[in-house]
C-alpha cells in the first residue's frame, strides 16, 4: 500500500521480506524515498517521511521523520521534512 503524494527516485527497492518483519511495506502520505534506498519487510512508513539516499529501512518509521544511513537511523522533526519538496500534491 502506498499513500498519496509519494515520490520515488531511481534505484529504490521496495519489497517483501521473511523473518521478524515478514511482509511488504505500508507507505503513508507525503513520503519521499531517495536514490538507491531499500525499504523491506512488513514495516509501516508514516506520513511526511523523507528517506535519504542509500538508507536501509527494515523497521517502522513514525510520522514527520527522516531516515538516514545503513543501518537506518531515525531523526524526528517537529514539522514535515517533505513539505518543501512536494510541488504538485493531491489533496
Amino acid at each position: 500500500m502506498i499513500g498519496k503524494n509519494f515520490n520515488i527516485a531511481q534505484g529504490v527497492l521496495i519489497g517483501y521480506s521473511d523473518g521478524r518483519n515478514k511482509g511488504v511495506p505500508h507507505i503513508g502520505d507525503n513520503v519521499i524515498i531517495n536514490a538507491n534506498a531499500v525499504v523491506v519487510g512488513g514495516v509501516k512508513i508514516g506520513n511526511n517521511v523523507l528517506v535519504a539516499p542509500n538508507a536501509f529501512v527494515n523497521f517502522d518509521v513514525p510520522d514527520d521523520s527522516i531516515v538516514i544511513g545503513n543501518p537506518g537511523r531515525i531523526i524526528t522533526r517537529n514539522s514535515s521534512p517533505t513539505a518543501k519538496y512536494l510541488v504538485y500534491t493531491v489533496e
